[in-house]
């Protein structure tokens, strides 16, 4: 019998079945997509606008710098309309997945603050900016998005009053002017110079080289006749001239690329702008070409102010367009293009000749081609020489029959790279050599220029012994402002936007700079005008004709007789000719010679360093058959060498180098002996401190540490006339001379000499 249970255990429900698990979740779905916008209140709403135009802006600076060749209209309406869509799409499914989590905030706003802090991480992390800076400036910039959007939202939400919007309008208006009236902080003086008397500097009496000269100017283009892009080389060309193929030499050329240009590697524009005097002729020919920058914003217009005036002052000049070898976003750039750009300097001279030689033309017979120079900025700067020491990688190339007729004198060379190509770099011999460089040069920021005047050498014969090479190193100039069409930055967008720009010259300023150079270089060079080779001994020579700022230069002639170059062996006391050197008090080696990243220059020097208040002296000793290669020296002979100041191996946080005080001892054969500071010849000027971003603190954050470096030893040749050194009123004889010391007083301090030796012997 069975006994009735009081309160029998219910049956359970049978489980679910998967179709009312899955009408379940999406029930649960649906109720969370339509609550994902209900925290976005009107107030938020209006937030987002803020927070669009944050991002908007970020990406259009973005687009500005990553250019389709469509157009700068094109390209902003297509991102301004894409980066709308797809911010919208992004933000509702983040705000769905935060609806999802139950995040208790207005999720589209919070959305869009995620996806705007994103896309810029991802946008900088890509230009090089480095995974620290991205992450910071995509916070700086949603943080911006968000009081953008609040204040916006305060000012046009309906329910806020009037009065109160005119109250935090004005709280706005005051806060902006007064950050903008706020005092700077007080800049650091300049380090006074050292006491004692300098020489005066005699100036230069020829008229100011950056002044137009006297020819009228005739101004046209030669060119295929049909590019896309630029009339000028287009419908609109001057003269017609043949493609040229230079697939020996590329073979990655993208379709995007020829889809751009219309050609390919085995078609080559040869495209040049034209400068000419007008008169008998022949004149002097002078070929410009630009460095790598974006291919879809052109180049070669950019050196317009220096062939107006070279071909005012009787120099045909030519601005080489080779845009097509430069670097796309979308199309990449071409193999071996530092090689090609030197190839298509080369196939512009051969234009120029065929030019010179065909009837019928506005330069049939008016080109001296004997008298060249090559002149070139950026990876322009290292093809210009490469082209002038063409047969090092251009000797079998049958295409370029002729240019043994063509003589190259001078090269210029204006911020230019140096890289190896096929493990080998061009020497020039016998040829003049200029380069200039800027401090704050965000794009080359080594002195690269300063490797090619080591290679560049003469022979010694009576033309090799009048040329000379010269380097201007500016301590205010960046890289770009010496191109007018590559505007002021050394970064395209947005990268350019973290480069400091406090602190350099106007852009109008460095390109005087650069026509006082260039012009009075090539006055000397080409047309044989010496008045104004005193200006690459000494720039102070150019009185007011240059621009106020921080210079260094150095100069050496063919005929230079050098007496310690350190570049023989490795012993540090043997110097030319059997002389000896010694030191006292001072620790000394000789070592290479390093740039801004601590990489060789290709040459060496003497490397002195004495601690605090001790100094010390570093003597050399003349043997007596170097001192037989003095006699008969003239009264204007110089004792000539170069220094630099490596302060920055000494620098600890928050220490202060003191300026470096330098004497120069001259002892004669009768042991009598004439001290001179050097300060009186020439000043001892600091190493210029270069911050090259818009805070401290990424300097070695971004571009791989690129910037960590906030010095470059630079080397400054100083001049010191022996008829200064002055034995009882007569001028010294130099072979005479048995000693030279240098001696370094207070300290710490280090320093580097090389290239001591003689110059105006004759």
């Amino acid at each position: 019998m069975e006994l009735p249970l009081d309160n029998p255990m219910p049956m359970p429900d049978p489980a679910p079945r998967p179709k009312q698990w899955l009408r379940a979740i999406g029930r649960w779905l649906i109720y969370r997509f339509i609550a994902t916008f209900a925290r976005d209140t009107l107030f938020w709403r209006l937030s987002v606008i803020g927070v669009w135009v944050v991002y908007m802006i970020s990406l259009l600076l973005t687009v500005l710098g990553t250019p389709t060749g469509l157009g700068v209209a094109i390209d902003c309406l297509i991102a301004a309309f894409l980066g709308t869509v797809v911010m919208g799409t992004a933000c509702s499914i983040i705000a769905f997945l935060f609806s999802m989590m139950y995040v208790p905030l207005p999720r589209f706003f919070a959305g869009s603050l995620l996806y705007t802090g994103f896309i810029v991480y991802v946008i900088l992390y890509h230009a090089d900016m480095g995974n620290y800076v991205s992450v910071v400036s995509s916070v700086i910039v949603a943080v911006a998005g968000a009081i953008a959007g609040i204040i916006l939202a305060i000012l046009l939400h309906p329910r806020i009053g009037g009065k109160s919007k005119l109250a935090f309008a004005t709280v706005l208006v005051l806060a902006g002017v007064s950050s903008i009236a706020w005092p700077p902080a007080n800049t650091p003086a300049e380090p006074a110079l050292a006491p004692g008397e300098v020489l005066d500097v005699p100036i230069i009496e020829a008229g100011n080289p950056a002044l137009a000269g006297s020819y009228p100017v005739r101004a046209f283009t030669y060119g295929s006749g049909v590019d896309r892009h630029r009339s000028e080389y287009g419908e609109a060309v001057g003269l017609i001239t043949p493609s040229v193929d230079a697939s020996a030499y590329i073979t990655k050329w993208s379709r995007i690329r020829e889809w751009f240009w219309g050609f390919d590697e085995t078609a080559l524009p040869v495209n040049g702008r034209m400068w000419m005097p007008e008169g008998e002729g022949p004149f002097p020919v002078v070929l410009i070409v630009h460095g790598n920058h974006l291919m879809e914003q052109f180049s070669d217009g950019g050196y317009a102010y220096l062939g107006e005036l070279l071909a005012s002052r009787g120099f045909v000049t030519v601005s080489v367009d080779e845009n097509f070898l430069n670097y796309s976003v979308w199309g990449n750039i071409p193999n071996q293009d530092f090689k090609v750009r030197a190839w298509m300097l080369l196939k512009h001279l051969q234009q120029l000749a065929n030019f010179n030689q065909l009837p019928g033309n506005p330069m049939s017979g008016k080109l001296d081609m004997n008298r060249v120079a090559l002149m070139g900025h950026s990876r322009g700067g290292q093809a210009a020489p490469m082209a002038a020491d063409w047969t090092r990688w251009f000797k079998s190339d049958q295409t370029l029959a002729g240019l043994e007729d063509i003589h190259v004198q001078a090269v210029v060379a204006i911020a230019p790279t140096d890289k190896q190509i096929d493990k080998t770099s061009a020497r020039l011999k016998d040829i003049y050599y200029l380069t200039l460089q800027g401090a704050q040069d965000g794009d080359v920021n080594d002195f690269y220029g300063e490797r090619q005047y080591i290679r560049t050498s003469f022979s010694n014969t009576a033309a090799g012994n009048e040329r000379f090479k010269a380097s201007l190193y500016i301590g205010e100039a960046n890289h770009s402002r010496f191109n007018t069409d590559w505007g002021t930055m050394d970064d395209s967008l947005p990268g350019g936007l973290f480069l400091r720009h406090a602190g350099m010259m106007p852009a109008d300023d460095q390109r005087e700079v650069a026509k006082v150079y260039i012009a009075a270089f090539l006055e000397t060079a080409l047309h044989g005008k010496s008045d104004y080779e005193p200006l690459f001994e000494d720039y102070r020579t150019a009185g007011s004709w240059l621009p106020e700022a921080t210079y260094f230069n150095q100069y050496e002639k063919g005929a230079f007789l050098p007496l310690a170059t350190f570049d023989e062996d490795r012993d540090k006391t043997v110097q030319q000719d059997g002389s000896t050197a010694e030191v006292d008090g001072l620790q000394w080696s000789e070592e290479e010679a390093i740039d801004r990243q601590r990489h060789n220059r290709g040459t060496r020097g003497v490397v002195l360093k004495w601690n605090e208040g001790r100094g010390g002296s570093y003597t050399i000793e003349l043997s007596e058959s170097f001192r037989r290669r003095l006699s008969g020296a003239s009264p204007e002979t110089v004792l000539q060498f170069s220094m630099s100041d490596l302060e920055r191996d000494l620098r600890e946080k928050e220490q202060t180098i003191p300026p470096l005080d330098v004497q120069v001892d001259v002892t004669l054969q009768d042991g009598s002996s004439i001290t001179q500071p050097l300060q009186a010849f020439m000043p001892v000027v600091e190493p210029v401190q270069s911050q090259f971003t818009i805070a401290s603190w990424m300097e070695k954050r971004i571009k791989d540490g690129k910037y960590k470096e906030s010095t470059e030893p630079v080397l400054q040749t100083y001049r010191l006339p022996l008829k200064v050194y002055d034995f009882g009123g007569q001028p010294t004889d130099a072979s005479e001379i048995t000693a030279i010391t240098f001696r370094f007083q207070g300290g710490p301090g280090k320093v580097m000499l090389d290239n001591i030796g003689f110059d105006n012997l004759e």
